[in-house]
């Protein structure tokens, strides 16, 4: 959300905040700080402070000496915001989501931010929301621990448009030295990823923040590119692998899976018909490989692959390297 378009009810609160950290730091601020925090005009601001006093009977004062606003009772706190219940529960349920992301860097500064409303809402609040601990559970699905020092550098580099010499792992346990450009940072499946532009290679490609092993600036910065899209790149990838030449897919998938796999949704091209025998055709275009392919393995002996003949071949590849190991 652009700092402009938040609400009256969170610029208020924060006018609030920053007079309170005044008299802590001994600078108080003034008009032009909230303009240039909120991205307002002085106009909203005046507003803004005329409803503080006259509304929730704040008690500003202007010190002409120190140039910026303090409270004459510092005992005063601005009143719980009210909530509904359906608000209420979808809070309740966000803050049981956030354990999803336990281990890595977010974890601490979402769950901060969750604290923090949940002092303004208490007291005020039309239910308790620790009653849904008795009706809704989320279950975590598995997740990586993330070096804080790897997600500070790397997110730093992507704001900042660094290039960086990095030490990688892949997957498969090979150690390779990479030149890459960060673009975006991507969470998925209890782990983060970014996407890179591979200078070697010349093209995006897909990096977990769990296997950089050293990382190093380039002495140099990027710009990139105004036709990359991080929403476009995950639409054509095939869950987080993504970056090769597309391919059209057809799979045929046998009765008893029918009903699950038609529920969700694997990829945002998936198109489905039922034949008459129950079984139910697939169609995609995704350009990543890699993931496509063990998810299909997942699925064995209850799908086909009807095309194309590369994945076919593929797959069929490493059912027989399966067998092989189990001899």
């Amino acid at each position: 959300m652009k700092a402009g378009s938040r609400p009256q009810y969170y610029r208020i609160r924060r006018m609030v905040q920053m007079v309170r950290e005044g008299a802590e730091t001994g600078y108080l601020a003034n008009s032009s700080d909230f303009m240039k925090e909120f991205e307002v005009s002085r106009r909203t601001v005046a507003r803004d402070l005329d409803f503080l006093r006259d509304e929730e009977r704040a008690p500003l004062a202007y010190d002409d000496a120190r140039h910026g606003f303090r409270l004459t009772d510092e005992t005063y706190t601005l009143p719980p915001v009210r909530i509904s219940r359906k608000e209420a529960f979808s809070f309740s349920l966000a803050r049981k989501l956030l354990a999803h992301y336990e281990g890595t860097p977010l974890h601490l500064d979402m769950r901060s931010v969750l604290d923090k409303i949940a002092e303004s809402l208490e007291g005020d609040v039309t239910i308790d929301p620790d009653w849904l601990s008795e009706h809704v559970g989320v279950l975590p699905e598995d997740r990586v621990r993330i070096d804080p020092d790897v997600w500070a550098q790397l997110s730093g580099c992507v704001e900042r448009r660094e290039a960086i010499r990095a030490t990688y792992q892949t997957f498969d346990g090979r150690v390779s030295e990479y030149e890459l450009h960060p673009y975006h940072l991507l969470a998925y499946h209890g782990n983060w990823y970014l996407l890179a532009w591979n200078v070697a290679k010349a093209r995006v490609a897909t990096f977990a923040l769990s296997r950089f092993r050293r990382i190093e600036p380039a002495t140099q910065n990027f710009t990139r590119p105004t036709e990359f899209s991080p929403e476009a790149y995950a639409r054509q990838a095939f869950g987080i692998v993504g970056g090769e030449e597309p391919i059209k897919v057809r799979l045929l998938f046998e009765p008893k899976l029918a009903v699950y796999i038609t529920e969700r949704q694997w990829h945002p091209s998936q198109e489905f018909r039922t034949r008459q025998d129950g079984r139910v055709e697939m169609w995609l275009e995704t350009t990543g490989r890699k993931e496509l392919v063990r998810w299909v393995l997942s699925w064995m002996p209850d799908v086909k692959v009807l095309a194309p003949k590369s994945l076919r071949d593929r797959i069929a590849e490493k059912l027989r390297d399966g067998l092989r190991a189990q001899q």
